[in-house]
């Protein structure tokens, strides 16, 4: 009998495992580099990606950049958030991240430096007015600008419908995040070769199951953390929504211990123990 042929999941640019799959290979470093370098006038290939450790010692409600970009040779720090369900709220707290970096960016012994750092947000909406928008932040009681902290929007939808015409680079591969097929993917690159690298990349991650897993564990966790934002919900009204996260993590990790995925692999992506994993197979 023929084996089925394995159904190609869709991966999307818009998500951090996906970002820092690609910007931990050097082949794709031109690729960010074009849409990055217009925003801050800044070459990012000599910035590396950094996992920080910062947290509010709340793990049910911690909330953390997970992109961070940092060099050895400029005190800069890059943070990158992709919004897929962008909300005021959302950038609220974004940026009450990046105030703590920036406290956080003195560094101790006699030599004092400072660290630069600069917020972009590539955001899944349209904005009817503006494709980019750039702020610098106030300081509330000397009413100065802080000239250490920049933020930069982008907002994606704007380029939705974009294809490449041999000379619009940028607002192509910016056109790329947008889309939700493959085939839309390849439309958008047309004969681009780093445009088309990169869809070739995403459909083999579509084959991937290992990829797949913390992928879809990355959605689930965004989506909840999102729809708790957005009904308004404190911390104690947030425990309401465990039973729903968990359901989630129990469906997830049915499908891909169905497609034999390691147990380990499972639980690791979705916080289920082996236990728990044992009794589903069972």
């Amino acid at each position: 009998m023929e084996k089925e042929k394995k159904e190609k999941k869709f991966i999307s640019l818009l998500s951090d495992t996906t970002f820092k799959h690609f910007f931990k290979i050097k082949d794709y470093k031109e690729f960010f580099n074009t849409i990055i370098k217009p925003i801050i006038n800044m070459d990012i290939n000599e910035f590396r990606l950094y996992d920080p450790e910062l947290n509010s010692g709340n793990e049910k409600r911690d909330y953390r950049l997970d992109i961070l970009l940092v060099s050895d040779k400029v005190d800069i720090v890059i943070s990158i958030e992709m919004n897929q369900f962008p909300s005021e709220e959302t950038k609220y707290r974004n940026r009450l991240y990046l105030y703590a970096a920036l406290a956080k960016s003195l560094n101790s012994g006699e030599d004092i430096k400072k660290k630069q750092i600069i917020q972009i947000n590539f955001n899944k909406e349209k904005n009817p007015y503006i494709s980019k928008a750039s702020y610098s932040v106030m300081d509330i009681n000397t009413h100065k600008e802080i000239k250490d902290f920049k933020i930069h929007e982008v907002y994606l939808e704007n380029y939705k419908g974009i294809r490449y015409n041999g000379d619009n680079k940028e607002e192509t591969y910016l056109s790329l995040f947008t889309a939700t097929s493959y085939e839309e993917l390849r439309e958008i690159a047309g004969d681009d070769k780093e445009a088309l690298k990169i869809v070739d990349e995403l459909e083999r991650l579509g084959l991937d199951d290992n990829f797949g897993l913390a992928y879809d564990n990355e959605e689930m966790q965004k989506r909840m953390i999102n729809t708790a934002r957005n009904w308004g919900y404190d911390d104690g009204k947030v425990e309401g929504l465990e039973e729903g996260k968990k359901q989630e993590q129990i469906t997830i990790a049915k499908n891909f211990l169905k497609d034999g995925i390691p147990i380990e692999v499972v639980s690791k992506n979705t916080g289920l123990n082996i236990e728990e994993l044992k009794n589903l197979i069972d």
